[in-house]
């Protein structure tokens, strides 16, 4: 399964940033983290949704440890609409509402992050208590553009 996603997040790095990636640049955008212990630099594809001019949110389950480099406001790069811009991005595990309301706007947003937290839906709703569950296994990311 690694290999799988390895391959899909390659994929949809290089998509980005072809001309073609008007196919996935309103859902997709390639967050850059640099790793604090190693230095190392890591594009990570993530979900977005825009809940205001400039401020874009994303989540993340709390086992995907890329997170853990965003838990003060840092300044990183993302290549978002196919132009790699630069951002600050912080991340957020302890705010419930934050990151509930984040997954909420995905989840309405997009039935594939819906899918990928297990959120339910009713009449093309999201379930209130799935959003809930979910929340307390995931991160909140903000990145303003």
């Amino acid at each position: 399964m690694k290999f799988f996603w390895k391959f899909v997040n390659t994929f949809v790095i290089t998509l980005s940033k072809s001309p073609l990636h008007k196919i996935i640049s309103d859902r997709i955008l390639i967050l850059y983290v640099i790793g604090s212990k190693t230095g190392n630099v890591y594009k990570i594809p993530v979900s977005y949704f825009e809940i205001a001019p400039g401020k874009l949110c994303c989540v993340t389950n709390r086992k995907n440890l890329w997170w853990k480099n965003l838990t003060n406001p840092k300044d990183t790069e993302v290549i978002f609409r196919g132009k790699i811009i630069n951002t600050t991005a912080v991340a957020s595990i302890n705010d419930k509402d934050q990151i509930e309301g984040y997954l909420d706007a995905l989840c309405r947003h997009s039935r594939v992050d819906g899918f990928f937290a297990n959120v339910r839906y009713t009449n093309g709703e999201p379930l209130e208590q799935d959003i809930e569950a979910a929340g307390q296994v995931m991160v909140a990311v903000t990145v303003m553009t």
